[in-house]
């Protein structure tokens, strides 16, 4: 465990030092020095330069804090030095115990659950209370962590890594089955690409933006394990664990302090409820995004040209100077050729790869690289071009058959803001009274934290310390909404592409700029926040969780299914909420009669849209469990009219029950050409 750097405090020299210029700066923030004998705006303690100072003042790792005086009638009085020992070993037992105590609670609560009492607002009706416990012990435990007078990185990395699995490990621990469809859909064309080695582009859109599900393909092959249902089954976890250590190196870049970063990657995990962690091209595309700003702010921060060259340089160097004194005013200085060059083919690579995988990531990386680069934080422009260029050039060129095909989805609706704002909010605020409080559940959420971050900017503002950085970096994916509503969750979207620099700006309103522990009642409000967030979490990532779990007696179902339908054959769900085509993707023609979204004053189904679709050569309807609890959530359909729909078409002319069991029921439905 490594002590966080402090200054010791020598004696005040007779004299002031003439200033002499300072050099460039390998740090990601450079504060303002306060003259001498000034107090620095929230910093806690008195500048003072290392003349006198041995390097033997502070012993056994301790720190050494500066401890206030007045000042005497000649000048100011000399600080005194309060040094701290090194923190007792019974309290990093008694954390690390604690540690574990939430995590074998957490476990234990959620293996217990019962999957029955799962309803209207999700995995909150089921966990038992021992779950909440569970998760205040690990809040608890960072929080007093935090607190300790050294900075434990390690007991740190555990407090986080306990409230990851406690927090967004519950799916794969309480169901053991991927969730959501699309988990399955993108195991389907991964396993396409991978045998047959083909990308039929006008088959699906997936097959435009290629590369996550290529390394799927590639996983699949190098490990020889064929079925990547067990990897779908964790990817939120794993997903979550791959973004610990480039969430960390984007927030020591972001924040003054270490202990600042460390609450900011906490604060992101308690307040990601997005649920874009499953096994995605949007989770895979979100952790090179991450890593790539990171990398870059890391390796690369400063102006890419001299401050002082024309009217607009000046322009930018004055304001971004006034807003955050700590954005260096020179570029820092470079490293070697050939590390730059590597450095440089790294970030390309990343860029290549996010923009080869998903369609709207590369798109959001080119206004938070430009805003990195007025503002001092990013020196080299070659990369923001090259951001356009990939994503631009792929869409038109590589995904042209896509592009072709939907240019009235991509821009009939360019510039309509309030459509893809308050529109899709709109339409999302339906369904059952049990998901309407979900969804208010996650706006406040979304509120709550965005509240924060502007309290936490400009308190930082006043205090003149690191701030700008991760109010731009939050801000800047936002002007992605006059596009295009994205399927109407571009707002989801756009929240957990900020998340991570708006986390950085919240913690700011309870954590100090100086080293050391924020001290006991900050602690106890950061105890606080961090508990409201959390139990919010539970509610807005785990509300829908009674429609996107999936029993085994579906995937069974649909197993049967693959089995005793010929290619080619027509497969219709009455819902679009099945965990199919994981296998077969292109095989069968999959149809849905209803989309997963509320329908206000939604009439009864009936047996005649079914009826066409299979009056060719006929056709398979299945009806689960997960597709009556959807429409029931949402309120698709009016309540129980599924049931009534399978008792009364299941009995009409030409319908015959193949099989059921407690997933659901699959049809054959004769069509003219089909006497079978």
């Amino acid at each position: 465990m490594t002590p966080e750097p402090t200054s010791t405090a020598p004696a005040a020299p007779p004299s002031p030092a003439p200033p002499t210029p300072a050099p460039p700066s390998h740090a990601p923030h450079r504060h303002a020095e306060p003259k001498h004998g000034e107090t620095q705006h929230g910093s806690g303690h008195h500048d003072a330069k290392h003349s006198d100072t041995k390097h033997g003042d502070t012993k056994h790792g301790g720190h050494a804090e500066i401890k206030h005086s007045g000042a005497r009638r000649g000048g100011a009085e000399p600080p005194a030095v309060v040094r701290h020992g090194p923190t007792p070993p019974w309290k990093l037992v008694a954390l690390a115990a604690l540690a574990a105590t939430a995590l074998a609670l957490g476990i234990w609560s959620l293996l217990s659950v019962d999957t029955a009492r799962i309803g209207g607002t999700g995995l909150v009706e089921a966990v038992p209370p021992a779950f909440f416990v569970a998760i205040f012990l690990s809040l608890t435990g960072f929080v007093a962590t935090l607190n300790l007078r050294r900075h434990t990185p390690v007991l740190l990395a555990t407090q986080v890594l306990v409230l990851v699995v406690i927090l967004h490990a519950a799916d794969p621990i309480v169901h053991g089955l991927p969730r959501l469809t699309a988990s399955y859909r993108h195991l389907g064309v991964a396993d396409y690409i991978a045998s047959s080695g083909q990308l039929d582009t006008s088959l699906d859109a997936y097959f435009n933006w290629p590369g996550f599900f290529s390394f799927l393909g590639l996983l699949s092959g190098a490990t020889g394990v064929g079925d990547l249902m067990g990897i779908a089954t964790w990817a939120p976890l794993g997903m979550n664990l791959l973004l610990l250590a480039p969430l960390l190196a984007l927030a020591r870049r972001l924040t003054s302090h270490p202990r600042q970063a460390w609450a900011g990657v906490w604060l992101f995990y308690l307040a990601s409820w997005v649920g874009q962690d499953y096994l995605a091209p949007q989770a895979y595309a979100f952790l090179l995004l991450v890593t790539l700003v990171a990398c870059l702010l890391s390796a690369f921060s400063g102006w890419a040209w001299p401050t002082g060259s024309n009217r607009f340089t000046r322009f930018l160097a004055h304001h971004v100077t006034k807003l955050d004194p700590t954005v260096p005013h020179q570029g820092m200085s470079s490293p070697p050729p050939v590390d730059t060059a590597i450095l440089l083919v790294i970030s390309a690579g990343l860029l290549v790869a996010m923009t080869a995988s998903h369609q709207l990531t590369p798109f959001a990386a080119i206004p938070i690289l430009t805003v990195f680069l007025l503002s001092g934080r990013l020196r080299m422009p070659s990369l923001p071009i090259l951001a356009v260029v990939l994503s631009s050039g792929w869409l038109v060129f590589v995904a042209s058959d896509f592009f072709d095909g939907h240019l009235t989805q991509l821009f009939g609706s360019f510039g309509d803001v309030e459509g893809h704002t308050l529109g899709v909010v709109t339409q999302r605020v339906g369904g059952s009274d049990a998901h309407v409080l979900v969804v208010y559940t996650r706006l406040a959420e979304v509120a709550m934290v965005w509240l924060l971050a502007a309290l936490g900017a400009f308190m930082a503002h006043r205090r003149r310390t690191a701030w700008l950085t991760a109010a731009l970096g939050a801000l800047a994916p936002l002007t992605l909404i006059p596009g295009q509503p994205y399927g109407g969750e571009l707002l989801l979207r756009l929240y957990l592409f900020s998340l991570p620099f708006a986390a950085c700006l919240a913690v700011l309103t309870l954590l100090p700029d100086r080293p050391g522990g924020p001290g006991w009642r900050r602690a106890f409000a950061l105890l606080v926040m961090g508990s409201v967030l959390a139990s919010a979490t539970v509610v807005s990532r785990y509300g829908n969780d009674s429609m996107e779990k999936f029993t085994p007696d579906e995937i069974s179902l649909v197993n049967q299914l693959y089995a005793t339908a010929p290619d080619g054959s027509v497969l219709i769900e009455v819902v679009h909420d099945t965990p199919w085509k994981f296998q077969k993707y292109a095989d069968y023609d999959y149809r849905a009669l209803l989309l997963a979204e509320p329908r206000p004053g939604a009439g009864p189904l009936s047996c005649d849209p079914a009826d066409r679709i299979a009056q060719q050569s006929g056709a398979y309807l299945i009806v689960t469990t997960s597709q009556k609890r959807a429409a029931d959530l949402l309120e698709t359909t009016p309540p129980g009219d599924i049931d009534r729909f399978i008792a009364t078409c299941g009995s009409s002319p030409g319908w015959s029950k193949l099989f059921e069991n407690a997933g659901g029921v699959v049809f054959h439905i004769q069509g003219a050409g089909n006497g079978n």
